[in-house]
């Protein structure tokens, strides 16, 4: 994903206010019996000319719920982190 951890973070506080917290590798997001987590690492930036792209690994865990709650609010996360341009 091309953004910053501090951007992934805003855009989450965005969508889900106060069920977002922080932890020791990066985010939790508990809400409705559901808690992912999401483990951040920076990893190289990506240069195209002189646009630098900053680069996110995201790994996406399910701490609690299961099944289609969690798809659901997995789905709900992507939209929220999307950027524009299609």
């Amino acid at each position: 994903m091309n953004a910053t951890p501090e951007e992934f973070r805003r855009a989450l506080v965005q969508a889900f206010g106060p069920a977002v917290s922080a932890s020791a590798d990066g985010l939790l997001l508990t809400t409705a019996g559901v808690q992912l987590h999401f483990a951040l690492t920076r990893e190289a930036a990506h240069r195209i000319g002189a646009l630098q792209l900053s680069m996110l690994r995201v790994e996406v865990s399910v701490r609690q719920g299961a099944g289609e709650a969690a798809t659901e609010l997995l789905a709900r996360v992507d939209r929220a982190t999307q950027r524009g341009g299609g």
